[in-house]
């Protein structure tokens, strides 16, 4: 039995895929511990679920308005953590620099580097952007294994000198009997307004009702601007069965500006959806998995 940590640069609360990960390595007798940055300090420090722990870390509140903030908050964050595990995991390139001895894998599901640029296209936004793109290319040389969460994330990882493998991190299938109202849903975290904005004009249009669910950045900026929206908080792995059971359809498109899109990722909601028998509304040239 190895002891293992996780490191995630959000409050994994939650966070399906890192979780489902941590949920199958303690299946197999190891001990888990998921270290997370709660930027909002609004979730409990310390959890314990399925087998794996989650150590969550407060720093104060960081606003995504303040980018310089993030910034130097999540440095604090990576650099305070004192890990003594048998293997580390790093949950996407902006968890690089965590002092470590010993082996490290790298999972990368997004293209961090690209977030700053999501969110404005200032020099500070552009230097942001290129700096953690140096350090992205950095960990990927130096970790010793690398996996990554959709095929076409391969040669991106091939493009800067290393192998890796695509692990599609995906939950098996529930039967989930189909509802005959007019309902599509958005399940995930909330990281852009455009995207949210558009899903509800057009649904309007066509006379579809809106779940949305899940925590993010952009949650104040949503439901301020669509008090209508019917919006049901953050979730657990526990609550998205009775959220599936009430829409007929996934929302699961984003801006093609996103480095994610434009390197071919696969939406973890579609995979959601498809697992309980849900179809998705998706990019034009979205990879189906």
């Amino acid at each position: 039995m190895a002891k293992i940590a996780m490191v995630v640069t959000n409050a994994c609360a939650p966070d399906p895929r890192v979780e489902r990960h941590a949920r199958w390595l303690s299946e197999l007798g190891h001990d888990v511990e998921i270290h997370a940055w709660d930027r909002q300090c609004s979730s409990l420090v310390f959890e314990e679920k399925m087998g794996y722990k989650i150590i969550r870390y407060r720093i104060g509140i960081v606003r995504p308005s303040n980018p310089i903030r993030t910034w130097f908050c999540k440095k604090r964050f990576i650099s305070n953590l004192n890990l003594k595990h048998d293997l580390l995991i790093l949950n996407d390139t902006d968890t690089a620099n965590v002092k470590f001895q010993g082996p490290k894998l790298l999972d990368i599901h997004d293209m961090a580097h690209t977030w700053p640029l999501m969110r404005g296209r200032s020099l500070v936004h552009k230097f942001a952007s290129g700096r953690m793109l140096s350090q992205a290319k950095q960990i990927i040389r130096s970790v010793d294994e690398i996996i990554v969460s959709a095929p076409e994330f391969c040669k991106w990882v091939a493009s800067n000198g290393r192998d890796s493998t695509c692990v599609m991190n995906r939950r098996n299938a529930i039967p989930t009997p189909p509802t005959s109202e007019k309902v599509v849903g958005y399940f995930g975290r909330i990281r852009e307004v455009d995207s949210i904005t558009n899903l509800i004009k057009a649904s309007e249009k066509i006379g579809f009702k809106v779940i949305l669910a899940g925590d993010g950045m952009e949650v104040e900026n949503v439901i301020k601007n669509n008090p209508q929206v019917d919006y049901r908080g953050p979730f657990t792995e526990d609550d998205l069965p009775d959220l599936m059971k009430e829409i007929s359809v996934m929302y699961a498109m984003y801006d093609e500006e996103r480095g994610n899109i434009k390197s071919g990722a696969i939406p973890t909601k579609m995979l959601d959806a498809a697992a309980f028998g849900r179809p998705s509304v998706v990019n034009q040239n979205t990879p189906m998995g």
